[in-house]
């Protein structure tokens, strides 16, 4: 349903040493006893790239690393310690282990790799906001009437890359498309991981929206109905 946005606070981080340390503070006020921090790297390795956060996982017993790939997810209740992900690696995360994390601070080598999401959720920004006050594009109404509308009807257990959750995507997008609608491809992605998207999902929505911009029609096995585009109009005037 639409209503499955994350319950927990959540922070981002430029990736230095001020702001690797802002980032292990503030996981560390979420923490309440019996609780572990996970800190999440994209692969077991990386963790050596950051001698200061290689440390600080050595030096805590309450501390766990994961990596993401190969199936690495949250295990135990607690704030969550991203270092360097991207927008899919979030919804994957959340896949897997949204009902543990009490809060997810995400430290960032590449304000772009995450910005759309950032520009949706707003988390708190620790340190300089710079990088931050570039926004993504605002998602037209009519896009984000359908956007909502889907979140309500897909089964979130279910990949959209085939069966009924892809047809009900694509004969949405492609619908959009040919009404003349905009979409923003990196817009979409990061509301969609904002609001209940998980795995690769978002990622996929993303993808196809590109793909139909540039002119290419993802096959479907269904239509949307002829008068749904101006049913998604009149939606979205009413909450102008």
């Amino acid at each position: 349903m639409f209503e499955r946005n994350a319950e927990f606070p959540m922070a981002v981080a430029s990736d230095d040493d001020d702001g690797l340390n802002a980032a292990i503070d503030w996981c560390c006020e979420h923490m309440r006893d019996d609780d572990i921090l996970t800190v999440w790297t994209h692969l077991r390795s990386n963790l050596r790239n950051s001698p200061q956060l290689e440390h600080f996982v050595a030096s805590h017993r309450n501390v766990e690393h994961v990596a993401g790939k190969g199936g690495g997810f949250v295990r135990h209740t607690g704030p969550v310690l991203m270092a360097w992900p991207g927008m899919a690696d979030i919804g994957e995360l959340f896949r897997f282990g949204v009902h543990h994390i009490r809060a997810l601070g995400v430290v960032v080598s590449n304000e772009d790799t995450i910005r759309p999401w950032v520009s949706e959720v707003k988390p708190t920004i620790l340190g300089d906001s710079t990088p931050w006050e570039v926004q993504t594009p605002e998602i037209d109404g009519i896009v984000m009437e359908a956007l909502k509308s889907l979140t309500r009807a897909m089964n979130h257990n279910n990949t959209i890359s085939a069966g009924s959750e892809k047809d009900q995507v694509v004969s949405t997008l492609l619908a959009l498309h040919d009404a003349g609608i905009t979409m923003d491809d990196e817009a979409m992605e990061g509301w969609a991981l904002a609001h209940g998207w998980s795995g690769k999902n978002p990622q996929q929505l993303g993808k196809y929206v590109r793909d139909i911009n540039q002119g290419k029609r993802p096959q479907c096995r269904t239509n949307v109905r002829p008068d749904y585009v101006d049913f998604l109009r009149r939606r979205a005037s009413c909450r102008d």
